[in-house]
């Protein structure tokens, strides 16, 4: 019996929070903040305008990378020598709201983590960054002509 269940793609809103940025492709920014101890902290906003071409480039990433295999239980990260604060990258499909915690573990905790699923999600976020960088380059140079 075939199934008609609807594939899983990306509902054009990803948002990425850290300590020192905070990306948002509804509202088309992409603000860093750097926090100094001696001077006023400071802060930058990228703005950008993803285009229906870049969405179907990140679906197809979305796809090769699995991403729809990933849960919010799923833990995602990489080994580190220091502590690091995690990010939270939250994906909206058609489907669901996929929340991950990406985590940074120190070298004895390297089994706390999926490796191929990080390894697939981190080749998607490049994706997303990459596409962000490029539109902020151009939305941004387009205002000072």
């Amino acid at each position: 019996m075939l199934s008609c269940e609807q594939k899983e793609v990306l509902a054009k809103d990803i948002s990425i929070k850290t300590l020192t940025r905070n990306l948002s492709t509804i509202k088309g920014t992409d603000i860093y903040t750097s926090f100094m101890m001696i001077e006023d902290d400071t802060s930058d906003t990228l703005r950008f305008k993803l285009t229906d071409k870049d969405w179907a480039i990140l679906n197809e990433s979305f796809d090769r990378n699995q991403i729809h295999l990933i849960n919010n239980k799923t833990k995602i990260g990489e080994e580190v020598n220091s502590a690091t604060m995690s990010q939270h990258i939250k994906i909206r499909t058609n489907k669901r709201l996929i929340s991950v915690e990406y985590d940074y573990y120190f070298a004895r905790e390297k089994a706390l983590f999926d490796t191929i699923k990080t390894i697939k999600f981190k080749k998607f976020m490049r994706t997303v960054d990459s596409l962000v960088y490029f539109r902020s380059k151009e939305t941004n140079s387009s205002n000072f002509k």
